[in-house]
């Protein structure tokens, strides 16, 4: 079912994304909904249906903003596998340590998306990949910080404190 409701929800971000996000661009900053989505369920829910939201919603980005097909869901693949390490390096979905994850892969991802796309198809004269990192990592760490409290919230209700506690 979590899977079924990870294909869903990609391909809902990925519309969102792809149609309503690029007229709210300010500063130069680009939302990745699907990668903070991504980041989110992969640290909180588990590592499948992150790669669900990672690969499913990529492609459906790749097709209608028309970017060589592959190339979104391979960075967000990328992001998704980041965040699982660090995941497993912390115990424990801490809310500061998603919203961080969240934050920086979505800032690597935004610049590793201009390079890849420059040497696949050529970025026109003037392009930094770099001017738009710190705008679309502080974007992301905004919506990730008011995204991620309501899965860290049912995983803690679901599966409890993973602490040991002595049964009396």
């Amino acid at each position: 079912m979590s899977l079924v409701l990870a294909a869903v929800g990609a391909a809902v971000a990925a519309l969102i994304q792809s149609s309503i996000l690029p007229f709210t661009a300010a500063g130069g900053a680009g939302l990745d909904l699907v990668l903070v989505l991504a980041v989110v369920w992969t640290m909180t829910v588990g590592l499948d249906g992150g790669l669900v939201w990672a690969f499913l919603g990529g492609l459906i980005i790749d097709v209608l903003l028309m970017r060589p097909l592959g190339l979104t869901a391979f960075v967000l693949l990328l992001a998704v596998g980041a965040a699982w390490l660090v995941g497993r390096i912390s115990p424990r979905a801490f809310y500061p340590v998603v919203v961080a994850t969240a934050a920086v892969t979505a800032g690597l991802a935004s610049v590793l998306t201009i390079v890849l796309f420059g040497v696949l198809r050529g970025l026109p004269a003037g392009v930094d990949p770099f001017s738009q990192a710190v705008p679309t990592t502080l974007l992301a760490g905004l919506v990730a910080a008011l995204i991620a409290p309501v899965p860290v919230i049912i995983r803690r209700r679901r599966f409890g404190d993973e602490t040991e506690r002595v049964d009396w």
